[in-house]
């Protein structure tokens, strides 16, 4: 029997973008207004279960820059951000390969 411990995709996003993650099967969803994320954000953080965290781009967009610069530094959980019901946000940070990278140490392409 394998020993590794799997890790979870957690969803910190609004009502519409959350019941789409659940009816796809992820169960760690937690819909947020934009000023509950962070909190919410710190406890995830604190769950060394969850690999992969999901957050609207509005709701990132939001944070404090102490929690940005925080994400920003981790490997795991990847971060890795969605757009909200209002469309795409045009942002200047990492891609999802580079992100990947950042995770890993090593890219895959």
């Amino acid at each position: 029997m394998n020993d590794e411990k799997k890790s979870s995709i957690a969803v910190i996003a609004d009502g519409p973008t959350c019941m789409g993650f659940r009816l796809a099967g992820i169960e760690k969803v937690f819909p947020v207004e934009e000023k509950q994320a962070e909190q919410k954000i710190e406890q995830l953080l604190e769950n060394k279960e969850i690999g992969i965290l999901i957050i609207n781009e509005k709701s990132l967009e939001e944070l404090g820059w102490l929690m940005k610069k925080k994400l920003d530094r981790l490997a795991k959980p990847v971060i890795i951000t969605v757009p909200g019901k209002e469309g795409a946000i045009e942002q200047k940070g990492d891609s999802l390969k580079a992100m990947v990278k950042k995770a890993l140490g090593f890219d895959i392409m």
